[in-house]
């Protein structure tokens, strides 16, 4: 059963008539991994933003669990459904990985226990040591603050998971160590995991691939062979 499906979607900014989405319809499971392609301006973040409930779609419906986005709590939806990568990470560059990570719990209203040594544990799983988890995001390598942007997406355990361009800025060892940490997201936490890219390297590592051309969104192919170790 899809976790998140789009039905006749379209979108014009308000006050023109240029539809930016026209008519989308997708739909995603969790225990997989989507990658979303589109030139620039091809409406890949407008798309995001309706995903992700930070705004509504001129018609048609973006539904979660079978509820319809319109309708539910959307600040709700942001703090326990759904986590969201930015491409620019947009961490608090002058507190440590860990406090990055306890903030997003406490916005997301996540109660009790011990939020460090959960946060800890969450920058492990994405490949951040105890050390490097005491430093400041403004020391850490590019590639170490996109570990720790995973690492804060997942604070409050979502189903779904929205990665952009999360891989622009990377040299190509850590890509590729980037793309098996989501690969295991997908498919050992099963979570849906969708990646906005323009990388057909990047798209050939995902499940599926989507494609965001003149205002539509498309299935383009289902990949069946991949390995996130090369």
């Amino acid at each position: 059963m899809s976790i998140l499906e789009l039905t006749n979607v379209s979108y014009a900014y308000s006050g023109t008539t240029n539809q930016v989405l026209r008519g989308v319809n997708a739909s995603f499971e969790q225990g997989k991994l989507y990658a979303v392609m589109g030139r620039s301006g091809a409406g890949k973040s407008t798309l995001l933003s309706l995903i992700s409930g930070l705004d509504r779609a001129s018609s048609g419906q973006v539904n979660f669990n079978g509820h319809d986005l319109a309708k539910m709590d959307r600040d709700d939806y942001r703090a326990r459904s759904i986590g969201v990568i930015f491409q620019g990470y947009n961490l608090l560059g002058n507190a440590t990985a860990i406090d990055n990570v306890v903030l997003s719990m406490n916005i997301s209203g996540v109660k009790g226990g011990d939020k460090r040594r959960k946060a800890l544990e969450l920058l492990e799983q994405v490949g951040i040591d105890a050390e490097t988890a005491s430093r400041v995001v403004l020391k850490l390598s590019g590639g170490e603050q996109q570990r720790v942007g995973i690492a804060r997406a997942l604070a409050h355990d979502p189903a779904v998971i929205i990665a952009d361009e999360p891989t622009g800025n990377l040299d190509y060892d850590t890509e590729k160590q980037i793309l098996a940490i989501f690969a295991e997201l997908a498919h050992e936490h099963n979570k849906c995991v969708i990646l906005v890219t323009h990388s057909k390297k990047v798209a050939a590592a995902t499940d599926e691939i989507w494609g965001l051309n003149h205002a539509t969104l498309t299935f383009v192919k289902e990949n069946t062979r991949r390995d996130w170790s090369k």
